[in-house]
Formats: C-alpha cells, sequence, structure tokens
C-alpha cells in the first residue's frame, strides 16, 4: 500500500501543472475555439489535435471528453504576454512522444508525457517555419519547412536536428522517407523533389500541374499520393518519376489519408465535402459533413481507423463519421459562430449573455443559466448593418443591448426573448450605439457617433426605458462615443476618442476631464467605483485611475505592450481586471501596483466581467467563432455539501455504496482551510476526473458525489490533495 501510496503523490504533482493557465476553460465552444491544424488517431479510441496559439487536445474516449492544454514557444509579438507561437502539424511517436511543427519560432516544440507538459527543440537563432514531419521508426525522421528549414534529419526522436545535404533553396510542405535513403518532398509549382541516395543527389519531379504540394501520403517508396492548391491530386506508382491523377474538386486541398485500398482527401472546400477514391483518382464520391450546428469550410486535419473517420478545421470545429462518411456528428459543441463583442456575467455558477455579430441568424446573443455549461440561442436576429455593441442588465432578468444605426432590444426575461420594437428610433438610427449604461429600468443612456474622418460623437438619455431618446450636448468635438458608465442619476463618464467626458447633472451638462494620457488616445472602456474614483483603458496598452474625478490620472502600468486595452472591469478599487489583444489579460489585486498576466487562449479580448476575484468571463473577437472563456480558480464538477465542523485530523472517508453503479459518496474532513483536490484514477493511473480541483475550502466535513456514467466496470482511485500533499488514496468498485 505505501508503493501505491508514493505512486498516486507523484501521479498527483505531474497533473498539477499538466495545462498552462489551466484555470482558464472554454465554456464556448467545447473543447475550444481555435483553428485545428493537424489530427491524429493514435488508436481507435486516442486521438489528438493541435493548432493555432498552441493549442493541444487529446481524448481517450473517442471525442467524449478532451483535454485542453497550451504550450511551445512564445510569440515574440507582444513581450510578456503568453502568447504560443501556431502548431501547423504534428507526428506521433507513440502515444506520449508527439513533436510539434510550429510557425515563427526558432525549432519544434516535443511532448513526452501526451501533452502534459511540452519542450521546446531550438534549432535556429532566430524564426523559421517548420510545416511537416515524417518518420521511419521511433528515433529517425525529417522535418521541412521554408527556405531556412528547407529538409532537416534527426536521429534520437527529434531531440536534435541537422541539414539533410544537397537541399534546394525552396518551400518544403510535405515530406515522406521509406528509409534514410530514399526522401520525397512536395513544393511550390507542382514539384516534388526526391533523393535515392540520402541527399547526395536530388531530381525534380513535377506532377504535371502548377499548384503548390501541399500534403503527401506513400505506402511505400514506389506508391503514393500527392494533393495540393487548387484540388490538385496525383498518385505516382513508380517512386515519382511519373504521376497520373483527376482533380476532385477546384477548392485547395490540405489533407490526405490512406486506408486500405481508399484515399480520402479534404482542404478549403465550402460546400463541405471531403472526397474519397478506390481507384487511385479516375472517380471520386463526395462525402458532405453538413451540419445545421458545424459550418466548417476549413479541413486541415483528417484521420481515419477502420470505418470511423474524423476532420477537424477552423473555428476548433471537429466532425466524426463512424460509417465511413455517410453520417457525421459534431465533436464540438457550440451554439454560434459570432463575433464577440460583450458580455454579462451573474455572480456565481448564474446568468450569462454573450452578445456579437452573427447577420441573419439566431446565434448573435446566446446564454446560459448555469454559468456556461450549457448554452442557448435567443430569438434575436440581427441584419447585416445593426450589430450588437453593448449590454447592461439591471438585474438577471431584465437589460439591454446596443448596437448600430439604431439597435435597442429588450430583455425581460433573462436574455431568452428580446423585444426589437424599440428598434429603429429616428433620434439614434444613424448612428452607432457603442455603450450603454441604465441606472434603473427606465433611465439610461447610450454614447456612440459616427467614426472615422468627420465623424462626431452622439450621446443619448431616455426616462421611460427606450420609448424615447433625447440627445445631449457633449463637450468633445469629433468621433466617437465608446463607453459609458453612471455613478448615480447625476455623476457619470464616458469615453470617446481622445478623452474622457464627465457629468455631474444627470448629462444636462458634460465637460471634458483632464486626459490620461498625452496624444491622441482612444480610450475603450470606463469603470466608476465612485464618483470620484475611475478607471479606464487606451490604445496605448494603458490603464489609468482617477480618485479626483478626472482632475488628475495615474498610470497602473500595465506590463504587456499589447496595442490596445479594450477592455477592463473592477470589483472595486484594488481588485480589477485588464484585456486586450490575443488572450491577453492582467488581473491585479492591490490596485494596479503589481498584475498577474494570464492568456486565456481565445483572440482578442473585447470585454471582460470579474464576478469574483476567482471567477472571471472573457468573450473574444476580431474573429469569429463564439469564443466565451472563463477563469475558476478552482472548479468542482459536482455539488459538495459542507459542515461547520471542527475535525482533528484530516479523513478521506471510504466511498458509499461501494461497489457502486453509477453514483456514489465520498466524504472527508479538513481540520484547516486549505487549497483541495479531489482526484480520481482508473487502474493503471490515469487522471480521468478532478471533482474538486485546486479550490480553498474552509476548515470542516465535506461529502460530495462522484458518478461513472461515462465509465467502464473496474477498479478506480481517489485521492485527497491538500496544498499539494497527498493526504489519503482509497479504492472504490464501479459495477455495472
Amino acid at each position: 500500500m505505501k508503493k501505491l501510496f508514493l505512486f498516486f503523490a507523484l501521479l498527483t504533482g505531474l497533473n498539477l501543472n499538466a495545462q498552462t493557465n489551466s484555470d482558464w476553460k472554454w465554456i464556448h465552444p467545447t473543447p475550444q475555439g481555435q483553428t485545428l491544424n493537424w489530427f491524429r488517431m493514435i488508436s481507435p479510441t486516442t486521438w489528438v489535435a493541435a493548432g493555432d496559439y498552441g493549442i493541444f487536445l487529446k481524448t481517450t474516449n473517442a471525442g467524449l471528453t478532451w483535454k485542453s492544454s497550451t504550450g511551445g514557444y512564445n510569440s515574440s509579438l507582444y513581450p510578456l504576454a503568453p502568447i504560443y507561437s501556431n502548431f501547423r502539424s504534428g507526428w506521433f511517436i507513440d502515444s506520449n512522444i508527439i513533436l510539434l511543427a510550429t510557425n515563427s519560432s526558432r525549432g519544434i516544440v516535443r511532448t513526452t508525457n501526451g501533452g502534459l507538459s511540452f519542450d521546446t527543440v531550438q534549432i535556429f537563432p532566430s524564426n523559421a517555419t517548420f510545416n511537416a514531419f515524417h518518420f521511419i521508426n521511433s528515433t529517425t525522421g525529417y522535418v521541412v519547412g521554408n527556405t531556412t528549414v528547407k529538409i532537416m534529419k534527426t536521429t534520437n526522436a527529434g531531440l536534435n536536428w541537422t541539414p539533410v545535404p544537397g537541399v534546394a533553396n525552396n518551400t518544403y510542405n510535405c515530406i515522406y522517407a521509406s528509409d534514410t535513403n530514399n526522401i520525397k518532398a512536395g513544393s511550390s509549382s507542382g514539384n516534388v523533389f526526391i533523393t535515392t541516395d540520402a541527399g547526395v543527389n536530388w531530381t525534380t519531379s513535377n506532377t504535371g500541374a502548377t499548384s503548390t504540394v501541399t500534403a503527401m501520403a506513400f505506402i511505400n517508396n514506389n506508391t503514393g499520393y500527392v494533393a495540393g492548391n487548387s484540388g490538385l491530386f496525383r498518385y505516382t506508382t513508380n517512386g515519382g518519376a511519373n504521376w497520373s491523377g483527376i482533380n476532385p474538386t477546384t477548392s485547395s486541398l490540405t489533407s490526405i489519408k490512406i486506408s486500405g485500398d481508399q484515399v480520402i482527401v479534404g482542404g478549403l472546400v465550402s460546400s463541405k465535402n471531403i472526397y474519397s477514391t478506390t481507384d487511385n483518382g479516375q472517380t471520386w464520391t463526395n462525402f458532405n459533413y453538413d451540419n445545421q450546428d458545424i459550418q466548417m469550410n476549413n479541413v486541415y486535419g483528417l484521420d481515419k481507423i477502420g470505418n470511423t473517420i474524423v476532420i477537424a478545421g477552423s473555428f476548433g470545429d471537429m466532425m466524426k463519421s463512424t460509417n465511413n462518411g455517410a453520417l457525421w456528428t459534431p465533436l464540438t459543441m457550440r451554439v454560434s459562430y459570432a463575433n464577440m463583442s460583450d458580455i454579462y456575467a451573474q455572480s456565481g455558477n448564474g446568468r450569462v449573455i454573450a452578445i456579437g455579430t452573427y447577420a441573419g441568424a439566431p446565434g448573435s446573443i446566446f446564454f446560459s443559466s448555469n454559468g456556461g455549461a450549457n448554452w442557448t440561442t435567443s430569438n434575436f436576429v440581427h441584419g447585416l448593418s445593426n450589430q450588437p455593441s453593448s449590454i447592461d442588465m439591471i438585474n438577471s432578468s431584465t437589460g439591454y443591448v446596443s448596437g448600430r444605426f439604431g439597435l435597442f432590444i429588450k430583455t425581460t426575461n433573462g436574455g431568452e426573448n428580446w423585444d426589437t420594437s424599440l428598434s429603429g428610433n429616428p433620434v439614434t438610427s444613424q448612428y452607432f450605439g457603442n455603450g450603454i449604461d441604465f441606472i434603473n429600468e427606465n433611465t439610461g443612456w447610450m454614447v456612440g457617433g459616427t467614426p472615422g474622418i468627420g465623424g462626431v460623437t452622439k450621446i443619448f438619455k431616455t426616462t421611460n426605458g427606450g420609448v424615447n431618446w433625447t440627445e445631449q450636448t457633449p463637450a468633445n468635438t469629433g468621433p466617437i462615443g465608446v463607453k459609458i458608465e453612471m455613478f448615480n442619476a447625476n455623476t457619470g463618464y464616458f469615453t470617446h476618442s481622445g478623452g474622457i467626458s464627465k457629468t455631474t447633472n444627470g448629462g444636462e451638462n458634460w465637460t471634458v476631464t483632464t486626459p490620461p494620457a498625452v496624444g491622441s488616445v482612444t480610450y475603450n472602456n470606463i469603470d466608476v467605483i465612485d464618483a470620484n474614483t475611475v478607471i479606464t483603458g487606451g490604445n496605448n496598452t494603458q490603464v489609468y485611475r482617477t480618485t479626483n474625478g478626472g482632475v488628475s490620472w495615474d498610470s497602473l502600468n500595465f506590463p504587456v505592450k499589447s496595442g490596445t486595452i479594450f477592455s477592463t472591469h473592477w470589483l472595486n478599487a484594488q481588485v480589477g481586471v485588464a484585456a486586450s489583444v490575443i488572450g491577453v489579460i492582467g488581473k491585479t489585486t492591490n490596485g494596479g501596483q503589481s498584475w498577474e498576466i494570464y492568456n486565456n487562449g481565445g483572440y482578442t479580448v473585447y470585454s471582460v466581467k470579474m464576478v469574483h476575484p476567482d471567477t472571471i468571463y472573457s468573450v473574444c473577437g476580431n474573429t469569429t467563432g463564439g469564443q466565451v472563456i472563463k477563469y475558476a480558480k478552482g472548479v468542482m464538477t459536482g455539488v459538495v455539501t459542507f459542515e461547520n465542523q471542527s475535525p482533528e485530523d484530516y479523513t478521506l472517508k471510504q466511498n458509499y455504496p461501494n461497489p457502486f453503479n453509477p453514483v456514489t459518496t465520498i466524504e472527508f474532513n479538513l481540520p484547516k482551510a486549505g487549497t483541495v483536490s479531489l482526484q480520481i484514477f482508473d487502474i493503471t493511473g490515469r487522471l480521468i476526473s478532478s471533482e474538486i480541483n485546486n479550490l480553498s475550502l474552509a476548515k470542516g466535513n465535506y461529502k460530495t458525489q462522484f458518478s461513472g456514467n461515462n465509465l467502464s466496470s473496474g477498479i478506480y482511485f481517489y485521492s485527497l490533495v491538500v496544498d499539494g500533499k497527498n493526504i489519503q488514496t482509497k479504492k472504490m468498485s464501479l459495477i455495472k
């Protein structure tokens, strides 16, 4: 038993560091929303995928659940920001050792524990682009890339790389090697470069096309296939000396898979087809994966085992067919592809409403009643011009959304339905409504105007819930009102290009405060803590605070120079967050004296809401995909019952009933407060669930239920971990 205890303690230690920024979780779409560029089925149940901004996914149950992580090379785009370079492709040596090709980095990325952690293998002193791998055994393989990389070889599973000799100065997109002498690499102009003597001599074989060769797959040194831009498809039976074949499409192809006598290709096909041939491309069958919930047009990853085909691509979408392409089901769960702009979040695991641009179909507004665990689209559909911009909820039921060209809608049931009858008011219909704030159900303000050269700032007030609007006179000239927040019926502030304006009489008069920064800065957000304490952020990547109503401002020294602060949100004068581009979010608990910098894994963070110091919701825009990502410092997957007792010792009790099917109860006692995890392992030591994950709990007695509904019968173990130390491990039996 002592050996088992030590084994679980070590395993738990590994898992706690398994995921970069593991407190940030995608809640829409799931498992995540970044484009996937590579997908492989290691076995019928274990699959991996990788894509933009260092995202890595793994499932061990054929896509029922996924574990995500990020890693690799930090992008040099913004210093201090944890932004990772894109993964372009990969190669698995086994389920633990996986190599990943990166974009704009100094080398490749390698994991030896199935994606729990990543190592960077530097090859060059400056950035290069790596496109694809091929290994001939567990140690010897090749990587190709741009003109810096060309073709390189490893003999120790990717730890060291040397250039292959005699390679022409081209970009190479794909590679196959049957052994160390016979190597083929695809490049531009329909060319495949071939060596039969380990690179001493090279010949150029043209496929009979001028399009770039992007993918290749070979059965052996003689027989293989290539695919590429403009629908290029060719096959050879003599090692590339001759090529033939008929293109299945005019769209560019990115991936190719051989499965017995079947060859499948996929790519950038707007008709949502992948193509299958069993006669070397003489005839083709279309596998249409069109689905009302998934709009993936671009397939970058494709694999097949048995009759199961999986495709992956744009917006993180994945789909699966278990009958060789006849029927398809989504592996990605989503309700929207909106370009997100704003979010409302209730404290706790309550109501969340996300808004964005998604013209002509439901999905521009979607909501959750359980903290983002499930989502539903609202009834609202907008046109091409009147996109939603800003949301303000009076409470969890009643609120408003403003947008472009007079868009103004109201909900009284938490975002499920929206009344559009108030839109198109002639007073506001010519202008953008960028920001909105209501102090009660009747009284509110909207700011906006027209952007660009010659643009103007507009501000409007309503006292009857948006039935009528009165235009107020701003003190500033030029474009454009951005965000507004009122402290009460009299005092409030709004931001605009070049500065911040203030009123102390409900907007009858507005005055421009002292500018927070020198120069032409647009301030994109405003948080009013009290009548005099205000915090804002600008497109100079800085956060500012005034404590005297705008007479003077202090910089809060946001450390990441990432272009623009798009959103801030503060619980009080000390605790707040600021958000910027490509997932960058900073959190402070001491009024900006210091910052913790995170990356939520998404794109440009247009809105962030902190409902608790350890719970933050964010939406990412500047791209479609409906990106909603949540920070939860310590997560419970089930309901935990707490009794305010004072136990003397740490105790992990035996579960009951035991054996169980499928639900059992687990109890534990804490003699003092601590950071607690309750983890479930299978018989092999693989972590399968964290019922409680790094959650700060007070001393007392706790009880939670664990469900084995998605597990098979067998022996399982559960461990109580407090402050990083394994307290106890016990065994339980699931019998179905």
